[in-house]
């Protein structure tokens, strides 16, 4: 039998966010009707229930987080099911960037244990399903450029800048 997702969209300009949850945390954050990532190619076989309800916590906090308010978001993840134990080792590493701060590739490669692959981990930051709740649009090239972003480079700059703009505002 599937297993099933809790689902509910919030729109904060200028998208429509699609979040989903499993009883134990948030699984995946993307945009509704996205048909380049959707939900099922992270997480095949799960059947989505909209439980606006379950999601009520998670929509406040990405709603203070775009208005300045929440600099860290409290609520549990659930990427248990998620990738590969390197790439959710990765993950959590990400998840260790503080707001407003930018590392790259090869930082967030030499903070883990053992030898990594700047590639391998590029990749792994690539595929996160939970946007915005674990930054990965803080993690950026050695050269200091943007790079990719599953919403695309524009939103990356435009997600970077906001946090720098909140923290020059309460400094």
């Amino acid at each position: 039998m599937a297993g099933v997702f809790y689902y509910d969209y919030v729109t904060i300009e200028p998208w429509t966010y699609l979040l989903a949850v499993t009883n134990k945390g948030l699984a995946y954050v993307g945009l509704k009707g996205d048909e380049t990532a959707p939900i099922f190619s992270y997480y095949p076989n799960k059947m989505l229930v909209h439980d606006p309800e379950r999601l009520k916590d998670y929509v406040t906090e990405l709603k203070e987080y775009f208005s300045g308010k929440r600099r860290k978001f409290d609520l549990p993840i659930d990427i248990s099911e998620f990738g590969t134990p390197f790439q959710r080792q990765v993950l959590e590493a990400v998840n260790n960037v503080p707001y407003g701060m930018v590392v790259n590739y090869g930082d967030i490669a030499s903070s883990l244990s053992g030898a990594r692959s700047v590639r391998a981990v590029a990749h792994a930051i690539a595929l996160n399903p939970v946007l915005l709740f674990i930054p990965c649009h803080r993690v950026v090239l050695s050269t200091g450029r943007i790079g990719g972003y599953r919403m695309g480079s524009k939103e990356k700059a435009r997600l970077l800048n906001l946090e720098k703009s909140f923290i020059h505002e309460h400094s």
